[in-house]
């Protein structure tokens, strides 16, 4: 078998109408076992490892995955998946896009993004390299896990699950594309210390932390990051922080004092007092105006479609 080691090739799935949900889950693969699936199915799969190492075997060309590789297959495949350690964890997630599809050459969506004019005809797509590493894992598994728990709820309609997974493909296009911003940074430590803070936030990570991890000072630590981000450090956390929040508001039923905790804050009522100041409305005020507006768009959308 031909081990696959291209990563120059990019999905565009055009996000103007929501994708269709088909099928989704979590695999464990251990050593003495392999997944296969020999019924091909006719939707797109993206595949995310979230512990340990495997091989993805897609028409005899293998892929191999670590914590963190996200890869995104066409339809009408068959695969394997091969663990490499004691244990290997994935999500996967089927889906249909609603409209445009294509695949390109990373080169030319490098050479699109820097021009104003072909930059106006991506921003409605989500961009995903076939193979890609990525750079907010956590954040991303945090998705991926309140993504599973809306999907397995019941229903009247699929307008819910297919909102959270074009919500994790635009995730992962953010951080695809902030990946290809990071190519041009002038200090390579400021984005080692950002990667790091993205694979470690947790309760307990403050500047000081961060300072203490990378034995530097933290005034020193505070201006790298400012100088990358525009944003001081303690800022940059907290960010991080409602990202977790914002994602658990809009893709899972959880309790405010849940989402809190695990979005690493503390105390409930500090969470709902940084939310309200950073956001500009409490928890509760953004996870209904956005899910309404959300099922209000994708109401039109199948109705136009009815009409067709």
């Amino acid at each position: 078998m031909e081990v696959d080691k291209s990563n120059h090739r990019v999905f565009l799935f055009n996000s103007d109408c929501p994708f269709h949900h088909y099928a989704s889950g979590k695999k464990i693969v251990r050593e003495s076992q392999n997944y296969v699936n020999n019924e091909p199915v006719k939707a797109y799969e993206l595949f995310i490892c979230s512990r340990g190492q495997c091989q993805l075997v897609v028409d005899q060309r293998v892929r191999r995955m670590k914590k963190g590789t996200c890869i995104v297959i066409g339809p009408h495949q068959e695969l394997q998946v091969v663990s490499q350690t004691n244990q290997a964890d994935f999500y996967w997630f089927q889906f249909l896009p609603k409209d445009d599809r294509s695949l390109v050459d990373v080169k030319q969506v490098k050479t699109d993004l820097a021009n104003r004019k072909k930059l106006s005809q991506l921003v409605n797509n989500v961009i995903i390299p076939e193979q890609y590493q990525l750079r907010d894992f956590s954040g991303i598994n945090t998705d991926c896990l309140n993504a599973l728990l809306v999907i397995k709820g019941n229903y009247y309609s699929d307008a819910l699950p297919s909102y959270v997974i074009t919500s994790l493909m635009l995730k992962i296009t953010n951080d695809f594309i902030a990946s290809l911003h990071n190519l041009t940074r002038s200090n390579p430590r400021a984005l080692e210390i950002i990667d790091w803070l993205n694979q470690n936030l947790d309760e307990k990570t403050t500047v000081k932390s961060l300072a203490d991890h990378f034995q530097m000072n933290y005034r020193y630590i505070s201006r790298l990051i400012k100088a990358e981000t525009g944003m001081t450090a303690s800022n940059l956390i907290v960010h991080k922080k409602l990202e977790i929040a914002c994602g658990l508001l809009l893709q899972s039923n959880l309790p405010l004092k849940v989402i809190a905790d695990r979005s690493y804050f503390n105390d409930e009522k500090y969470f709902l007092r940084v939310f309200k100041k950073h956001i500009g409305q409490t928890p509760t005020q953004y996870r209904q105006q956005y899910m309404r507006d959300f099922l209000l768009n994708d109401t039109k959308t199948r109705e136009s479609q009815n009409h067709q």
